[in-house]
C-alpha cells in the first residue's frame, strides 16, 4: 500500500494567480491550507478497460474513497469540481484518457475530524484530499486561469419561480419532539435525505432534489448533454433551499427532437416545471490547466 504524506496542497499542487471574482468557481486550496490526507492508497489500470466497458463510478463510503474505470481526465475534473469538459485543459491525451481503478482510505483521527465538519466543508475537504492524492501518485501539477467562454445564465421566467421551499426548513414538518427530545415529533413522517440526483437515459431524464440551493441546480444542469459543455451561471437571485423534481426528454445541444421523445426538452421543462429559463451568454470561467502529469508511482 502507498502511504500518502502530502499535507499542504497549495505549495505543491497549485500555481495560482490573482484574478477578480469569477463564475463557475472551482474547489481550490487556500494559501498554506492543510487538509487531511489518505493514509493508504492503491492505483491500478482499470480492469474494466481491457473489456472496453463504459461503466465508471466514484464512491465515498465512510472513510474510504474508490474510483472504478475512471479516466484520469475525469478524475482531475471531479477533484476540482469542474462542471464541464472545457474546464480542463492541457496534458497528454493518451495519459489523460487512460482509465484507472483507485482505492484510498483515511486514518481514524482524520476521519473523526472530517465527521465534525459541516456538509459544505466536508464536501470541499474530500475534493482537496483527492487533489492531493493525484499530486502524490500521478505527479499532477496545475495552474488555474480565467477564460471567457460561452455559458448559460439561469434566470427566473416571466411567471416567477415554481420551486418549492425545502420541507426540511418548514416549521410544520421538522423540529424537536414534545418534551424537548431531538428528532421528529410523533406521527410525523421520516424526513427525506438532503441532496440532488439525476437519472438520464436515451429517452427520459429526471432530476430530484431535497433541501438544495440553486447552486446545486446549476451544477447538475452544466453536466447535461443539451448544454454542450457550457457552464450555467445563477442569475435567479434565489437564495433559499428548495425541493424540486424535473422531467425531460434528453437530446443533444442544437439537435432536432427525437421522434421517440415522450416529454419536453430540458429548456422547456425548466420553464414549465420550475419557472426558470436558460439564456445564452459569455462570461469568465475558471479553467484547470495541466502543467505536468505522469504515470502513477508504484503501490
Amino acid at each position: 500500500m502507498h502511504f500518502v504524506r502530502l499535507r499542504t496542497l497549495c505549495t505543491l499542487l497549485l500555481a495560482l494567480t490573482a484574478f477578480p471574482a469569477l463564475r463557475a468557481q472551482l474547489i481550490l486550496a487556500r494559501h498554506a491550507e492543510t487538509v487531511p490526507a489518505f493514509e493508504v492508497s492503491t492505483v491500478k489500470p482499470s480492469s474494466r478497460d481491457l473489456g472496453r466497458s463504459f461503466h465508471a463510478s466514484v464512491r465515498w463510503s465512510s472513510s474510504s474513497y474508490s474510483a472504478e474505470n475512471m479516466t484520469l481526465r475525469n478524475l482531475i475534473r471531479n477533484a476540482f469540481d469542474a462542471q464541464s469538459p472545457p474546464q480542463l485543459s492541457g496534458g497528454p491525451d493518451a495519459l489523460l484518457d487512460a482509465r484507472w481503478d483507485i482505492s484510498a482510505k483515511m486514518g481514524e483521527d482524520d476521519y473523526a475530524r472530517l465527521k465534525k465538519l459541516s456538509r459544505d466543508d466536508r464536501f470541499r475537504t474530500l475534493h482537496l484530499m483527492v487533489q492531493a492524492l493525484l499530486a502524490d501518485r500521478f505527479g499532477l501539477k496545475v495552474h488555474v486561469e480565467a477564460r471567457v467562454l460561452p455559458v448559460f445564465d439561469l434566470a427566473v421566467g416571466k411567471g416567477g419561480p415554481k420551486l418549492k421551499p425545502s420541507v426540511l426548513e418548514s416549521p410544520n414538518t421538522v423540529g424537536p419532539a414534545p418534551g424537548g427530545a431531538g428528532g421528529p415529533a410523533p406521527n410525523r413522517p421520516a424526513m427525506p435525505s438532503q441532496g440532488v440526483s439525476t437519472d438520464v437515459d436515451n429517452d427520459q431524464g429526471t432530476m430530484t432534489a431535497t433541501d438544495e440551493t440553486i447552486d446545486a441546480l446549476t451544477t447538475m444542469l452544466s453536466r447535461q448533454a443539451e448544454l454542450d459543455g457550457r457552464i450555467v451561471i445563477d442569475k435567479t437571485g434565489l437564495t433559499g433551499k428548495y425541493d424540486w423534481t424535473l422531467h425531460w426528454s434528453p437530446q443533444r445541444f442544437d439537435a432536432a427532437a427525437s421522434a421517440d421523445a415522450t416529454g419536453p426538452s430540458l429548456f422547456s421543462a425548466l420553464k414549465d416545471q420550475l419557472g426558470l429559463k436558460l439564456e445564452p451568454a459569455k462570461g469568465p470561467v475558471e479553467i484547470v490547466v495541466v502543467d505536468a502529469v505522469s504515470n502513477p508511482t508504484p503501490n
